[in-house]
């Protein structure tokens, strides 16, 4: 007989905001599936099971058209969409950020970017890396890769936080909605004038090639899509890059390890399993099933934790520390099956044959400002609040 669900009801949302790892740490010794109250939501910390759950589609699909997503993102996104629906949407995406189109065209053009950005850091200064850096960095290769050329990187930075705030306005809030909504007008217009460009001058972008489709896509559903680009996008390049410099910084033996034996992909990997950009992943039970012996409902709304999988002791030895020589074992934070993100491929082509080292060669005595302090925050995307540091 199946056993009941342990409830949780001393995990907070604070806790979770500030600083889940000790909480997961625990979760995966005591009661790997266990009911959250803080959240009212099961959640699954343990790597087996997170993976099983997203590699098991009969079992866990993604079709959820309760969420505020769709609200907010004036449609019903690929990420919530399963079988040949998602295929067909995923599919107009896939050529444009293929490894064939990254290095014969997607490396130069990044390479630009991150050269113009990181020239105009001003040697000697001691400044915030977020903002002054990753921020606009991400914002200004994410139009290009999307194409849209005509949005400026505040365009991007403030729709990303609009698109996530709406997406989780679980109380639906219509302030947040409104914001959401005013940033859709902008990305709307946006979209459409740079269609009508690509009809007489098309590019290797992702707006170009849905544009181009033999059989396109509604308007509505390529906006949807290009949306959660957008917010998921800049928001995992910017902590990403950012999670992974802190942990380089706060260990400069593995900085020198990593400027001598160019180790950029090492670190750039350990930077995404150490700190998952984004924590967890929704799933819905689609059968009546179990798991630990535990029972799961037809129509119940479970959480993968990646954040957690990628720090479970039975695959890592030590894994709150940050080890770029760690044997090298998959992390989940681009997901698993079917709903894998499109753009890993680019992210860390950018990130570790490019930013990494361009930014340490420019900059090799790189350090943390010592005065100031590094925050984490987020349980559904985590990042540093800022990067204080010195740029020798």
């Amino acid at each position: 007989m199946a056993k009941e669900i342990p409830l949780n009801d001393t995990v907070t949302l604070s806790m979770l905001d500030k600083d889940p790892y000790p909480v997961y740490q625990e979760l995966r010794r005591t009661t790997p599936l266990v009911r959250l109250q803080a959240i009212d939501r099961v959640i699954l910390t343990k790597a087996r099971d997170t993976h099983y759950v997203k590699t098991t589609p009969d079992l866990f699909g993604s079709h959820d058209t309760t969420t505020p997503m769709q609200r907010a993102f004036r449609g019903h996104t690929l990420m919530r969409k399963d079988g040949e629906a998602h295929l067909r949407e995923r599919s107009a995406m896939v050529p444009p950020l293929s490894l064939d189109t990254i290095t014969n065209e997607w490396t130069s053009v990044l390479t630009l970017i991150a050269h113009d950005f990181i020239s105009e850091l001003p040697r000697g200064d001691t400044l915030d890396l977020k903002t002054a850096f990753a921020e606009p960095l991400a914002a200004r290769s994410l139009a290009r890769l999307l194409g849209l050329d005509s949005a400026s990187n505040e365009d991007l930075l403030e729709w990303a936080p609009a698109l996530i705030q709406g997406a989780m306005n679980a109380a639906r809030d219509e302030a947040v909605f409104a914001r959401s909504d005013q940033a859709n007008d902008a990305m709307d217009a946006c979209f459409r004038s740079n269609m009508e460009r690509f009809l007489q001058a098309p590019n290797s972008s992702v707006l170009s090639h849905m544009t181009h489709m033999s059989d396109p896509l509604p308007f509505s559903q390529i906006g949807t899509n290009l949306r959660i680009c957008i917010g998921g996008g800049l928001v995992e390049t910017r902590d990403g890059l950012l999670t992974t410099l802190y942990g380089l910084l706060g260990n400069p033996d593995q900085l020198e390890d990593c400027m001598s034996k160019a180790k950029w992909k090492a670190a750039c990997e350990e930077g995404l399993r150490w700190v998952a950009p984004i924590q967890t992943s929704p799933r819905i039970v689609l059968e009546d099933t179990e798991i630990c012996g535990y029972p799961l409902e037809k129509g119940q709304t479970i959480l993968a934790a990646q954040a957690s999988a990628n720090r479970d002791e039975d695959l890592w030895k030590d894994p709150e520390k940050f080890d770029i020589n760690r044997t090298l074992i998959r992390h989940q934070s681009f997901g698993d099956g079917a709903h894998n993100c499109l753009g890993q491929n680019i992210y860390r082509v950018f990130i570790s044959a490019i930013v990494l080292p361009m930014l340490f060669d420019r900059f090799p005595k790189l350090t943390l400002a010592p005065s100031e302090t590094v925050q984490f925050r987020g349980f559904g995307f985590r990042g540093p609040e800022n990067l204080p540091v010195t740029l020798n």
